[in-house]
C-alpha cells in the first residue's frame, strides 16, 4: 500500500486484481484530523475576533448585534469541544463525502474513455492516491509548530499572502503541491487499473479539479 510513494504503478497493478480502499481511507482521515487538532491549538482567537468584528462593522451591524455575536464567539473559543471537536467532526464528514463523491464522478466518466467503470476499483484508486495526506500532514504539522500558527499553506498562496478571499484566493489555494501530486496519482491509477491508453485519465481528473475550482471560486467571489 505504501508503495504508492515509490512505485505507484506497481501498487495500482495490485489494486487492479484486489481493490483495497478502507485502510488507506482511514489512514488519510487520521492524518488530516491530526493536523486539524494540532492547528486548533495554534489559532489566534484574539485576531479571529478582531477580524470578525471588522467584517460585522463593514456590514453595518449595530453595536448590540456585534456584542451578541462577540459573546457567542467567546463562548465557542472557550469551550474545548466547540473549539476542537466541531472542526474535527466537520473535517471527518467533509473528507468522507469528498472521497466518495470524486470516486463516483470519476467512475461515471470512465465510459467516456471507452471503458466500463467499476466503483470499488475507482474508489481504491482515489483512496490509495489519498495517502498523499501522510507526507502532506507531516509537512504542515512541522510548519505549524515552527510558525506557532494555524495559518499554513503549501499552495501558491505562499506567493500572495495578502490575498485572503475571492476567486484568486481559491485558485491559488487549490494549486497545492500535494494536491497536484495526488491528482497525478489518481490519473495514473485510473490508467493502470482500467487499462486506458494515452493521457485521457489525466484530462478527466484535472478537468474535474478545474470545474470544482471554478465553482468554489465563483461562490467565494463578492456579489455572487
Amino acid at each position: 500500500m505504501f508503495g504508492i510513494y515509490a512505485s505507484p504503478t506497481n501498487t495500482f497493478q495490485r489494486l487492479k486484481e484486489k481493490p483495497v480502499w478502507l485502510l488507506p481511507l482511514i489512514i488519510a482521515l487520521v492524518a488530516n484530523m491530526a493536523v486539524t487538532v494540532l492547528s486548533t491549538q495554534y489559532v489566534d482567537w484574539g485576531k479571529q475576533h478582531e477580524q470578525a468584528i471588522e467584517k460585522m462593522q463593514e456590514k453595518g451591524m449595530t453595536e448590540e448585534q456585534i456584542q451578541k455575536a462577540t459573546e457567542r464567539m467567546e463562548q465557542f473559543s472557550s469551550n474545548p469541544f466547540m473549539r476542537t471537536g466541531l472542526p474535527l467532526i466537520g473535517s471527518l464528514i467533509t473528507q468522507v463525502i469528498v472521497v466518495f463523491f470524486l470516486a463516483f464522478v470519476y467512475n461515471i466518466s470512465l465510459p467516456l474513455l471507452g471503458v466500463t467503470g467499476n466503483f470499488m476499483r475507482t474508489l481504491s484508486v482515489v483512496t490509495n492516491a489519498g495517502l498523499i495526506a501522510l507526507p502532506a500532514a507531516l509537512v504542515k504539522a512541522i510548519i505549524i509548530i515552527i510558525k506557532h500558527s494555524a495559518e499554513v499553506s503549501t499552495s501558491l498562496l505562499l506567493a500572495a499572502p495578502n490575498i485572503k478571499t475571492g476567486f484568486l484566493a481559491v485558485l491559488l489555494g487549490r494549486i497545492d503541491i500535494f494536491t497536484i501530486w495526488q491528482l497525478i496519482l489518481v490519473g495514473l491509477g485510473l490508467k493502470v487499473v482500467f487499462d486506458i491508453k494515452g493521457s485521457k485519465p489525466y484530462w478527466i481528473v484535472f478537468g474535474v479539479w478545474a470545474l470544482v475550482t471554478v465553482i468554489f471560486g465563483l461562490l467565494a467571489t463578492p456579489g455572487q
